[in-house]
């Protein structure tokens, strides 16, 4: 259910909150107030578009709506320089928060009657009134027929490249097989091929280094090693360090025997220079064509084994797909016939149910009727397609609803919210008691509490029948800029449906107001 709504810089609303209740709440307040403007606000949620309802106390308007359920939701859309849809406080396109609000909320006034009149919208509402295990066999059939149906023609296609696409699945084969390629292979070989390039510098490099060793640096080592044992007959202390240098000098002198082999070892080798250029120049294009290292030239091929194989077995596997499309068209059939008997079957009980209800709320003897036009081919949703059609005026035939008024649209939304019980949360009207009053007013305040048993509905009327069957009554009051919405309780509700009743306060109009309170339909709780 919606708990709270924050306006600001909505049209003539600097800013204003309201605070919901369970069961029916109704809005109320003087012409101009800004009553509208609220539902407004909720319209934007959906979707709207803001022509006309930035306001000027601000570069922009921000709308916030928090709903309750078992998770708690704020949605909310700033409007202005930066439009920024947000859920739980994170940026979203405006597609993902109309999809969230929607969740939440159904709107049936000036903006919100566009979702009445969506063709999924209305076959929604049908469909609440059939067996749900009808529509989804149905939509499992679809599901199946379609995947067989894209299997197929990914199949087809395959095969019609068969032959070129296996022509070249082998020559990669090969080409990859040929060389042989082993992870960590071209590392070492860069390695080696790094070494030959620059024989000459390394054999100058290490030459000079054992010469250094050799006629420079072992026999001063040799010497001061001498010495420190000499000495270290009579201190403890030169007798460690020569251990050292000892250390020190064996080190020395396995590095220049090292050297010396290295040397004797180091010998240029054009031939083998070349192959390495050559192997190396090889492993470099597979890189370049399948990957750019050699595992992931080896995955290459195995991922060229595999569709190789599924293409050798292509014609096979196609025979199958087929037979089975053939058995899942039959089975989808099927079940679109009788998703469809089952729709004719409740479009009959709702058009009964919507010309009983409507004639109750105001039209004696409108006509409604439900449209079911088959489609070109299988849909989603079944074999037909679903169009709801109004006609207030017996002289008239039954219309698209988008013909509707505001007012009719509304009483309409209603009536099909008690019969179909297909509403989001929250129900909001606008506009439904243009132009009703007496016992009809009582009948559409009846139906509103009705409905408020199993949904929280917030009405803006103008309507003291309405009003009086509040379970919280909200008053929009506005005072030079400023905007608040109260809540009234005791002698202010009092005051506020003798306005509603006589435009005065005066002692008839109050006292016709406490019996309004008093009557039985007025009673109740959510």
């Amino acid at each position: 259910m919606l708990r709270r709504l924050e306006v600001q810089n909505l049209a003539v609303i600097r800013e204003a909150s309201l605070e919901l209740a369970p069961g029916l709440n109704v809005l109320t307040g003087e012409t101009g107030a800004g009553k509208s403007l609220l539902v407004d606000a909720l319209a934007l949620l959906l979707g709207a578009r803001p022509e006309g309802m930035v306001g000027p106390f601000g570069e922009g308007l921000l709308v916030t709506a928090f709903f309750q359920g078992k998770e708690e939701r704020v949605l909310s859309r700033r409007v202005g320089s930066r439009s920024t849809p947000r859920i739980d406080g994170e940026v979203v396109s405006l597609k993902e928060l109309q999809e969230e609000a929607e969740r939440w909320l159904s709107l049936h006034a000036q903006h919100g009657a566009l979702a009445l009149l969506s063709p999924r919208r209305q076959r929604e509402l049908l469909d609440a009134l059939i067996d749900p295990g009808v529509l989804s066999r149905y939509q499992e059939a679809y599901a199946r027929h379609q995947a067989l149906r894209r299997e197929k023609e990914v199949l087809e296609e395959a095969l019609r490249a068969k032959a070129e696409r296996e022509d070249l699945l082998r020559f990669q084969l090969k080409e990859i097989a040929e060389a042989s390629p082993r992870p960590g292979e071209d590392e070492e070989l860069w390695e080696e091929a790094r070494k030959l390039r620059h024989l000459e510098a390394l054999r100058e490099r290490a030459f000079r280094a054992h010469g250094l060793l050799e006629e420079g640096a072992l026999a001063p080592l040799e010497g001061a090693l001498r010495e420190l044992r000499a000495g270290g007959r009579f201190d403890r202390a030169l007798e460690a360090l020569a251990q050292d240098l000892e250390a020190a000098l064996q080190g020395a002198r396995a590095v220049a025997q090292e050297l010396g082999d290295y040397l004797e070892g180091l010998e240029g080798d054009p031939e083998r220079l070349g192959a390495l250029e050559a192997r190396l120049s090889l492993l470099e294009r597979l890189k370049r064509k399948y990957g750019p290292t050699l595992e992931e030239v080896l995955a290459h091929a195995e991922k060229a084994r595999r569709e190789l194989a599924a293409l050798e077995g292509g014609e096979a596997r196609l025979e199958e797909v087929l037979k089975a499309l053939e058995e899942a068209q039959e089975a989808l059939l099927l079940a679109g016939e009788a998703l469809g008997e089952a729709r004719e079957k409740a479009a009959r009980e709702l058009v009964a149910g919507m010309e009983r209800e409507l004639s109750e709320l105001g039209f004696p003897k409108a006509r409604f009727q439900v449209d079911l036009k088959p489609l070109p081919e299988p849909g989603p949703f079944g074999l037909e397609e679903v169009a709801f059609r109004f006609s207030a005026n017996p002289h008239l035939p039954p219309a698209p609803l988008g013909a509707a008024s505001g007012g009719e649209l509304s009483r309409v939304a209603l009536a099909l919210a008690l019969l179909t019980g297909a509403e989001a949360p929250t129900v909001v009207f606008d506009e439904v008691d243009t132009g009703l009053g007496g016992e009809t007013a009582w009948k559409v305040a009846e139906r509103l509490f009705r409905l408020a048993q199993t949904r929280q509905v917030l009405v803006v009327t103008h309507l003291p029948q309405i009003a009086a069957r509040a379970h919280r009554h909200l008053k929009v009051v506005k005072e030079g800029e400023e905007v608040r919405v109260e809540v009234l309780e005791g002698e202010a509700r009092v005051r506020e449906l003798a306005r509603l009743l006589s435009g005065q306060y005066t002692e008839a109009a109050l006292a016709h107001a406490r019996l309004l309170l008093e009557r039985p339909e007025a009673q109740g709780s959510p």
